[in-house]
């Protein structure tokens, strides 16, 4: 009996060990709120997480510009 007590622990152990890093990183990318251009382009994503700096340099123009689209293509529809 405890040599299978044993087997059901270790295989336990390992679902833990595989499935909490997976889990805990995805509940930190979903807290995390990316420009509105990364968030639909996963090569200005990975920019934008590997320096956060150089994506706003080259992007940060076109991502006020983008913001700023939406919410007039918000405003249109309302009216």
């Amino acid at each position: 009996m405890t040599e299978e007590l044993l087997k059901y622990l270790l295989v336990t152990l390992l679902v833990l060990f595989a499935f909490i890093p997976v889990t805990l990183n995805a509940l930190k990318r979903r807290r995390e709120n990316p420009p509105p251009m990364a968030a639909h382009d996963r090569k200005l994503y990975r920019l934008w997480r590997s320096d956060p700096e150089a994506y706003q340099r080259q992007y940060g123009q076109l991502d006020e510009q983008y913001s700023e689209a939406q919410k007039k293509k918000g405003d249109d529809s309302k009216a």
